[in-house]
């Protein structure tokens, strides 16, 4: 039998919500939300301002690039292959993209300059001026979403509904956009879209293109990708590793990717996505969540800095 990633109305009993997804993540560490509370109007307007970005001759996107060694700003095509963030070192994946900070939580001083790079000040480019308030109105519905959805985790693993709260309340947090450009030639063997990974952090909530396919999660029972389809209304919600590392692998960080179209299979195969990528906070202790310890009190890591693993994962998956 297949993996199957559900969609999940959350506007009901947080508790029973709560269940609910307990008991999926713990086969696939994937499924939709629908009911969510975003705002159709900012989210709508913050895909369309990415839309016209995107569009934007290369000479008004390369001013905002991404600097050497950093992880916020503009990634041209090729810059970034995420199936290396797991050792594989696979090309370059077949996107652009532009990553921005949610910036630092008010009255939060960070430990060193490695935790303030994660709270980089966004550089935004001067032929989009509309695109800086549209992102950040979007960051604040993410935000919001996130905060409710960890609520949620936390009664689903039996814990109080605000015990995640002050572990993520200064944490990094990113907004980033993918633009998938036309296909109409096959790529190289062995060149994806998206290569195979895993998110690093807590949770990530991703808006995809209704009508343009591609992200698939990994069976590992039986070795199969399985689609996820863009459903009217729904946001992706999958959890990253640093919340499989902190329910002693309870929940499954799933390994998924975003595969090529078929080229000339209608008429076009552009795929534009928007992930939000939550994090807990820089100098979080991550460690076995009570409750989520083996059968006979195992523990499967060692504890972790949330910041300096959040790091880890993401240099290397740099091109």
């Amino acid at each position: 039998m297949s993996l199957d990633v559900p969609t999940i109305d959350i506007d009901r009993d947080p508790a029973a919500v709560g269940k609910q997804i307990d008991e999926v993540l713990r086969t696939v560490g994937f499924f939709q939300v629908v009911n969510h509370g975003v705002s159709d109007a900012v989210a709508d307007r913050c895909w369309q301002l990415t839309r016209a970005f995107f569009d934007l001759p290369l000479d008004d996107k390369l001013p905002i690039a991404r600097a050497e060694g950093g992880q916020f700003g503009y990634f041209p095509m090729l810059a970034e292959s995420l199936a290396n963030s797991l050792d594989a070192m696979d090309k370059g994946d077949l996107k652009e993209s532009l990553n921005v900070s949610g910036g630092l939580a008010p009255g939060h001083v960070p430990v060193d300059a490695t935790e303030a790079s994660l709270y980089a000040t966004p550089l935004w480019p001067e032929a989009l001026p509309g695109l800086r308030p549209a992102w950040k109105n979007y960051m604040g519905e993410m935000r919001t979403l996130a905060d409710r959805l960890l609520s949620i985790f936390a009664l689903g693993l039996g814990l109080d509904a605000q015990y995640f709260a002050d572990k993520v309340n200064t944490a990094p947090v990113s907004q980033r956009a993918i633009n998938y450009p036309e296909q109409d030639t096959a790529p190289d063997e062995g060149v994806l879209r998206a290569g195979a990974h895993t998110d690093y952090g807590t949770l990530t909530i991703l808006r995809q293109e209704l009508g343009r396919g591609g992200l698939q999660v990994h069976d590992p029972k039986t070795d199969e990708w399985i689609d996820i389809p863009s459903t009217p209304g729904a946001l992706v919600i999958n959890i990253g590793d640093l919340m499989g590392r902190w329910t002693n692998d309870r929940w499954t960080s799933t390994l998924h990717r975003v595969i090529n179209p078929d080229v000339g299979e209608q008429k076009s195969n552009r795929r534009q996505s928007m992930p939000f990528f939550h994090n807990a906070n820089y100098s979080q202790v991550v460690e076995c969540l009570p409750g989520c310890e083996g059968p006979n009190g195992e523990k499967k890591y060692e504890p972790v800095l949330a910041g300096p693993h959040l790091l880890a994962k993401a240099n290397k998956a740099v091109a």
